[in-house]
């Protein structure tokens, strides 16, 4: 991968390192939130005393404050730039570890948790797709490894607390130090970015993708940025339930609970995968094509986990589901910069983000169906509907009469 040619300053070696930089960040804030938290929240509500319902609410107020701050990175990167905007993620992260290291009381618990959200939509997945995207010229490869990088965080965390068990730190000293591990990283990472990575990178022209001089708001009124966002919030409706409800429901159909497991993890391991071969694969094949093909895995793999019985099944519909969830993640985010451009990205992947917050009420909505009906089973059925609408609309959803720029992601 050679550094694109807007961003004259930046060297093969300086573009490598930033994407390892901010890979590695990645990697740890992923490994440090949803999927560590799952972990250590059971000796913290034995060691403290708290309700599984209390409890519960930080992980409700983890994903809220990760979505509703998604606007915060384009905001903060006009007025001081992505270095700085990173930092300021670092510091809350770090904040956020430290109330979770010094919990007693669950609001302290509350608080720290909606800090790590906060932190996670400003050091993760929008000012990194923005600034890879503009460094390399092979973006599709580039933000595949990024991608992939973060999906790798998800499946290393639960085993990273057990390691820190083994060496000795209680649950305290785990987000002790992981608060300041991912403070040091994210420093790291803003300095490992070219000087073109700053507050005018973000207001500047990129002549060389550029489909078109129109407006952020331009683009909100066109129905290819809506078609983009159903099918980027469908994946993750259908993700985030799977993650919530596949295990309780597996076990309801006389799976052992560690083979249910088992498969949580699978599908974060080919999810990973997915998106690692998916940047490669994005280099030949379009971006729309890409997200068509993922969102049809998501969609019959999501659907099937409400009629299939058995091992064998269940495991062909979870991987169909992290397959697709994975080459989704990726595929969405580069449609939606190749249909209008690096210049306005940052601000559209921004409310992207945002909007895609309805799909926390995935979980939710599975619970309820749960309580009404004795089963979770129609709840997929539901899940896979909403998927296969967004698949549609991905379907009948022309390029905007305004793209140019028709080269490879």
């Amino acid at each position: 991968m050679q550094p694109s040619l807007p961003l004259n300053g930046a060297t093969p070696v300086r573009a490598a390192v930033a994407l390892a930089a901010l890979s590695l960040l990645f990697f740890l804030i992923t490994a440090g939130s949803f999927t560590a938290l799952g972990v250590v929240l059971p000796d913290m509500v034995a060691a403290l005393h708290w309700s599984w319902s209390a409890a519960g609410m930080g992980y409700t107020l983890l994903a809220l404050a990760c979505g509703l701050a998604s606007l915060a990175p384009a905001l903060l990167a006009r007025r001081i730039g992505v270095r700085a905007t990173l930092v300021v993620g670092g510091v809350l992260l770090a904040l956020g570890y430290l109330l979770l290291a010094r919990s007693g009381q669950v609001e302290r618990f509350w608080f720290g948790a909606a800090l790590i959200g906060a932190g996670f939509a400003l050091t993760a997945i929008i000012p990194g797709t923005f600034v890879l995207a503009r460094l390399f010229s092979h973006r599709a490869t580039a933000l595949g490894a990024y991608y992939a990088a973060g999906a790798l965080g998800g499946v290393a965390g639960p085993a990273l607390y057990h390691v820190a068990q083994a060496l000795g730190l209680d649950w305290r000293g785990y987000w002790l130090t992981f608060g300041g591990l991912i403070l040091a990283v994210a420093i790291g990472a803003a300095l490992s970015l070219p000087r073109q990575a700053s507050g005018a990178l973000t207001e500047a022209e990129d002549p060389s993708d550029d489909p078109s001089s129109g407006t952020v708001r331009d683009a909100l009124l066109q129905p290819q940025f809506w078609a983009v966002t159903a099918a980027y919030t469908a994946y993750l409706l259908c993700e985030t339930s799977l993650n919530g409800l596949c295990a309780p429901h597996m076990t309801e159909q006389g799976l052992a609970p560690a083979f249910a497991a088992g498969l949580i993890s699978l599908q974060a391991l080919v999810n990973m995968l997915a998106r690692l071969f998916g940047g490669v694969l994005a280099e030949r094949v379009s971006a729309k094509r890409l997200a068509l093909v993922s969102l049809v895995l998501v969609t019959l793999g999501i659907a099937a986990l409400g009629f299939v019985r058995g091992p064998l099944f269940f495991t062909l519909a979870v991987t169909a589901v992290g397959v697709g969830y994975g080459l989704s993640s990726l595929a969405t985010p580069l449609l939606l910069l190749t249909w209008f451009g690096r210049r306005r990205n940052l601000d559209l992947m921004s409310i992207m983000c945002l909007v895609s917050t309805l799909a926390a009420v995935g979980p939710w909505l599975g619970g309820l169906v749960k309580d009404q009906s004795g089963a979770f089973a129609p709840a997929f059925a539901v899940f896979g509907l909403v998927s296969l609408l967004a698949l549609i609309g991905l379907v009948v959803t022309p390029e905007p009469q305004n793209q140019v720029a028709r080269g490879t992601p």
